[in-house]
């Protein structure tokens, strides 16, 4: 295969059903697929020589991704999860998106939920997307337009905010508005995320041999990363636009998850990789109070929990 127009990274799980990845082998055009399992978790079968299989050293969502990233070849790249289900047309979608809008940085999918269990709605046939040159651009004033029928301007997250240490008392406030904090579902240019993994892969390094990598979170550390290394090149300032959110019809589909999995139980500490954003661009106020509200939440549930003992002594009493 000649240099792809478009990687799709996808960290993988147990019990991928067989028929995800025959669905992905439909999509059509120059695509490669770089899909990166957990240690001991069998590769599912597949013919297709764009759908490249990885078995990681070890688990981890960070480190799953960020190994697929390190590997894409694409002109552009896009990051999505292995419950997910892509337009076969999405290399079409990329080429004419970047066509029409040249100094983007990125573009977001439109994504449409399905219910778990229900796998024949997420193969249904797909509808011809709309030709994005003649698509009306729905920019910050123009709250009168439809968001699902208009490319909505993204524009880049006000990190030059000032650090407010209220947010280790308050919830924040700083981050409200049109902008994107992600880095999934989106696709990018990859010549600019190579750039940011480099540097951020520099930071699991603690002393010699000994490394620390987050579980979760690549999400928010690569989509943000991804923004300020926009603003400490010089690329982009406050305010600029970096891409668009696409309308409908619908370029990737998701299952819900099953009803016994619950998010809320899977403990994740996500200023566990945060921090990380301090580090790399300290220089960023609207970081350190995403580290600081990250805190506040780490900390609450304990603090709550350790009222709680002091009270039951005395309702014991009573």
């Amino acid at each position: 295969m000649t240099k792809p127009t478009l990687s799709v990274i996808i960290p993988m799980r147990d019990n991928v059903p067989q028929i995800w990845i025959e669905t992905l082998a439909k999509v059509e055009g120059n695509v490669e697929f770089i899909l990166v399992y957990p240690p001991e978790v069998p590769l599912l079968s597949n013919n297709d020589p764009r759908i490249r299989q990885i078995t990681n050293a070890i688990r981890g969502e960070v480190v799953q991704r960020i190994t697929a990233l390190l590997n894409a070849s694409g002109t552009y790249v896009l990051s999505i999860n292995c419950d997910e289900y892509l337009h076969p047309k999405i290399e079409e979608v990329v080429l004419e998106y970047f066509q029409t809008f040249p100094n983007s940085y990125l573009f977001k999918l439109r994504q449409k939920t399905y219910p778990y269990g229900k796998p024949e709605k997420l193969l249904e046939e797909w509808q011809p997307f709309t030709d994005i040159e003649n698509i009306q651009v729905r920019k910050g004033e123009d709250r009168h337009l439809p968001t699902e029928e208009t490319l909505q301007e993204i524009p880049i997250s006000p990190l030059e905010n000032k650090l407010d240490w209220l947010c280790l008392i308050r919830e924040r406030k700083d981050h409200h508005g049109p902008h994107q904090e992600n880095f999934d579902k989106k696709v990018w240019k990859n010549s600019l995320v190579q750039e940011q993994i480099n540097d951020t892969v520099k930071l699991f390094t603690l002393l010699g041999p000994f490394k620390y990598v987050p579980f979760w979170c690549s999400d928010r550390l690569l989509g943000l990363g991804m923004q300020a290394r926009l603003y400490a090149k010089g690329f982009a300032k406050r305010g600029d636009i970096i891409g668009h959110i696409l309308p409908f019809p619908e370029q990737f589909r998701t299952e819900n998850n099953p009803p016994e999995f619950n998010y809320t139980n899977t403990n994740r500490r996500y200023v566990l990789a945060e921090c990380f954003l301090v580090k790399l661009y300290p220089q960023y106020g609207y970081f350190w109070n995403l580290v600081l509200a990250s805190l506040k939440d780490f900390v609450k549930p304990k603090l709550k929990k350790k009222a709680l003992f002091k009270l039951i002594p005395f309702s014991n009493q009573s």
